[in-house]
């Protein structure tokens, strides 16, 4: 037998089983990766122009609002929805209701363009020209969605404090862990001198380097995450500037500047980010303290940069984040873009001024299913009378929430939105602060003086006020209120109060334009239709809403009295015992 041979066709069979092999396994991987691929841009295009509200696992993640906080913290002198306006209007779940974004870069520049209306014409009209092409153009829109994906999202972390100096690295710390590596390096050496002294320090440097890495390794293990995805961010807005997509050319331009001095991050986190299953390997990076010096690095880099770094958060954002108004617009029933103007600043007072003014025809709200439209053209102080729930928080709602939309996202929900431009407060949903010892009244008066400290003779406020001091007795209530409400109809603003208060209409009658919500009353019950109607209330359902919940006759029919007494004679009756 020829051994030689056979061992020649055993090398050749092994080969080709191996070839083989290796040829399997990239066909597998390959088609793993299409279906994965394939799987994404399904999910991409399902969850395009649909409400999130009803996918599963809607919520906005804790790190969104870090943006914004980072911001606003650097700009105090900038308009920003504050958090009672947020909070009264539900902000967090109409965000939610617009948020389609693939990243959570997308994610935070939605959320900071929703707290900081514009007034400038040239930025919002690029921001609609932006939305209407990712709307029209599906294709090149999936091919930037499909890389927003990639770089996905996070909940535990915000990269952006690290472009606001929030983090300080220390200069220092690189170098010394260089010395120290070049020491152990040079501790052989000391052999050449004393056999016993080179080996002490050779253990002692060892071990040295091992308590310094074990001990730094838990202090950057919260800079870890974010570091990473910092170098996803830089890779994928390196693959957006690529895309050959001739809208997007001043951001694709203005990537490729930003990134020209951002490669060295991405090396360096090879050390930093890359575990290895090679316990040789690890012991190695541990004893020399590669992975400590990589990060220093790479955080000095990170510090360095962080302003191209900022520039390029907010290009890759803007685009996640208007590709989710996209969405928005074609998961709506209808929607307009707003007409916006500037109203005269200096000369508010004068007659012949250019007011302050919002009309709107079938307006609804973005969180009701099947809500009930309303037209209404303002040009002045408006009070909102109604009974119990005919609408009219819902309303206010409605007007504030399109108003901040009109600002941000161009887009409004209603057949035909023209305003003025506005900084928007609100009123509305306060509660006690039991933590600060304040009653309700405290909160509500506190609330309202912010609203008076903004007022700004070259910028209108919207003042959204819902139920105007309830929390205080009868005779004080209506005589601070309607002085308030004076106050506001006097300056450079549109106040809008809803108010129980049917007295208020009547005092504020010659500086307030009346409207009310009405009800459908029937033996049995109370119907409302929603719509807002010009003039003030003449109706009550409270009394009537005792009797459909069951409450006895003798309550009912005797409140009944006690109201139509007060209203004839305005003196409340004391009750006598039988």
């Amino acid at each position: 037998m020829d051994y030689t041979t056979l061992d020649t066709s055993n090398t050749l069979f092994y080969a080709v089983c191996a070839l083989i092999a290796i040829f399997v396994i990239f066909i597998v991987v390959r088609i793993k990766k299409k279906k994965a691929f394939l799987l994404l841009v399904k999910n991409i295009e399902n969850r395009y122009g649909k409400n999130p509200l009803e996918l599963e696992n809607a919520k906005m993640n804790r790190n969104v609002p870090g943006y914004y906080l980072n911001i606003r913290n650097n700009d105090a002198n900038g308009f920003y929805i504050d958090d009672i306006t947020w909070n009264d209007l539900d902000m967090d779940n109409v965000f939610i209701r617009v948020n389609n974004a693939g990243s959570t870069v997308g994610e935070q520049y939605l959320y900071y363009l929703l707290r900081k209306p514009s007034t400038d014409d040239v930025e919002l009209a690029e921001r609609n020209r932006l939305i209407e092409f990712f709307r029209k153009n599906p294709k090149h829109r999936l091919d930037v969605q499909v890389l927003l994906s990639k770089l996905g999202k996070t909940e535990n972390m915000d990269i952006t404090g690290y472009f606001f100096n929030e983090f300080k690295g220390n200069k220092h710390a690189g170098l010394n862990y260089k010395l120290m590596v070049v020491a152990l390096l040079l501790s052989p050496f000391l052999m050449i001198i004393n056999v016993q002294l080179g080996f002490l320090a050779i253990i002692a440097l060892i071990i040295n380097n091992i308590t310094i890495y074990n001990k730094k390794k838990y202090e950057i293990e919260s800079h870890l995450e974010a570091f990473n995805y910092i170098v996803s961010l830089i890779i994928y807005a390196d693959k957006i500037s690529d895309l050959q997509i001739e809208e997007l050319t001043q951001y694709r331009k203005k990537l490729k500047d930003l990134l020209k001095n951002l490669k060295g991050i991405v090396s360096r986190s090879f050390l930093v980010l890359y575990r290895t299953e090679d316990p040789f390997l690890e012991y190695i990076k541990t004893v020399f303290l590669g992975e400590l010096i990589a990060y220093e690095s790479m955080f000095s880099l990170i510090l360095k940069y962080r302003s191209n770094l900022n520039e390029i958060f907010d290009i890759v954002g803007l685009i996640d984040s208007l590709i989710s108004v996209a969405s928005f617009r074609d998961s709506l029933q209808y929607f307009s873009m707003p007409e916006l103007a500037h109203a005269d600043k200096s000369d508010y007072k004068s007659a012949h001024a250019n007011k302050p003014e919002l009309h709107v025809k079938d307006i609804y709200h973005p969180l009701i299913k099947n809500p009930v439209p309303n037209s209404i053209s303002i040009n002045g102080p408006i009070l909102v009378t109604g009974s119990n729930a005919s609408g009219k928080s819902t309303f206010l709602k409605t007007v504030a929430i399109n108003a901040i939309f009109a600002q941000t996202i161009c887009t409004c929900l209603a057949k035909s939105y023209k305003s003025s431009y506005f900084k928007i407060f609100t009123s509305m949903a306060l509660k006690d602060n039991t933590v600060g010892g304040e009653s309700y009244y405290i909160v509500e008066i506190k609330s309202l003086k912010r609203i008076i400290d903004a007022l700004d003779p070259s910028m209108p406020c919207l003042c959204i006020i819902d139920e105007v001091l309830r929390g205080t007795n009868t005779v004080e209530r209506i005589a601070a209120s309607s002085q308030i409400l004076y106050f506001l109809s006097r300056q450079n603003c549109i106040p809008i109060a809803a108010t129980h208060d049917l007295e208020l209409a009547q005092i504020l009658n010659k500086h307030y334009k009346n409207y009310h919500f009405q009800e459908h009353v029937t033996d049995n019950n109370i119907t409302f239709d929603y719509k807002i109607y010009p003039g003030k209330s003449s109706t009550r359902n409270a009394i009537k809403l005792l009797k459909i919940m069951g409450y006895g006759d003798s309550i009912v029919e005797q409140a009944e009295i006690r109201a139509n007494a007060f209203i004839k004679y305005g003196i409340w009756e004391e009750i006598v015992c039988p």
